[in-house]
């Protein structure tokens, strides 16, 4: 069985220093209070959860001992290792709510974005099947980004999946990555504001039949799917949930000749925006 270290219990938040973040947070004071009380909430859930899935991985690693005392059904066994990994994820996702309860500021290396989108490829290529084509084409110059790892290969992923269904799972997906410049007065297709600034785009562009105009304005929201047999409409929910809690933008760009491209304009970690902005 794997050993698993459960994460930390987050940290109580004094009225003190929840006074000193408040200062921190743009809006309304009842609305600082309950994105307080919600990251105090997500830090307890965690915490619990994490506990449970402590007890599940380690009943499952009991069962694997005892099956294999007596002589073990392979395939049987092969589940129970699958239970661990998934264990291990979930573990993972844990630590990072534990993070963000925390106030952890997000980031993903440099020369990272290279990594996450092989893995997702790899991931589409496993579950969408061979009939599509991937490709990726990543600058290997990128910076550091204000987003966790986990967050953009989730990103990524749904944009992807959404891609395979819009070609109906043939032809061709590509997964791009590169740093345009500085983005002056574009408008957020899912929270409509106008940004600004120095971001690394990243993209995820389709040969299907396109979004229609008529429900274009509606594709973050939640539930809401285009795809009646096997859409759930929380993708690009997720996705704007993710880039935004990055302080990121989203756009739907129509491809000439058919098709859709999704882009992300994902902010530099503070470091490197510090230094941009120095060099400008």
């Amino acid at each position: 069985m794997r050993a698993v270290t459960p994460p930390s219990v987050p940290e109580r938040v004094s009225p003190a220093a929840a006074d000193d973040r408040t200062q921190l947070l743009p809006g309304a004071p009842r609305e600082i209070e309950r994105l307080l009380a919600l990251g105090a909430v997500a830090g307890g859930l965690a915490h619990d959860f994490n506990n449970v899935l402590l007890a599940i991985q380690g009943f499952a690693g009991l069962a694997k001992v005892v099956l294999q005392a007596g002589g073990g059904n392979e395939r049987v066994l092969s589940y129970l290792d699958e239970i661990g990994i998934a264990g291990e994820r979930a573990q993972f996702l844990v630590q990072q709510l534990s993070a963000l309860a925390r106030g952890r500021p997000l980031r993903l290396d440099a020369g990272a974005c290279q990594a996450v989108a092989d893995e997702v490829v790899a991931a589409c290529t496993a579950n969408f099947g061979a009939a599509l084509t991937f490709s990726i084409d990543v600058d290997e110059r990128l910076p550091a980004l204000a987003i966790d790892r986990s967050h953009l290969h989730r990103v990524w992923f749904n944009l992807a999946r959404n891609a395979c269904e819009a070609t109906q799972h043939t032809g061709k997906v590509l997964l791009s990555a590169r740093r345009p410049g500085l983005v002056e007065a574009a408008v957020c297709a899912s929270c409509r504001a106008t940004f600004a600034g120095d971001f690394v785009r990243l993209a995820v562009s389709d040969e299907g039949l396109g979004i229609a105009a008529a429900i274009r304005d509606r594709v973050c929201e939640p539930f809401f799917s285009n795809n009646r047999r096997s859409g759930h409409g929380l993708g690009l929910t997720a996705v704007h949930a993710l880039v935004h809690l990055s302080g990121g933008h989203l756009q739907i760009v129509d491809r000439p000749g058919g098709g859709t491209e999704v882009v992300v304009f994902l902010p530099l970690a503070d470091e490197d925006a510090a230094g941009a902005g120095a060099d400008g």
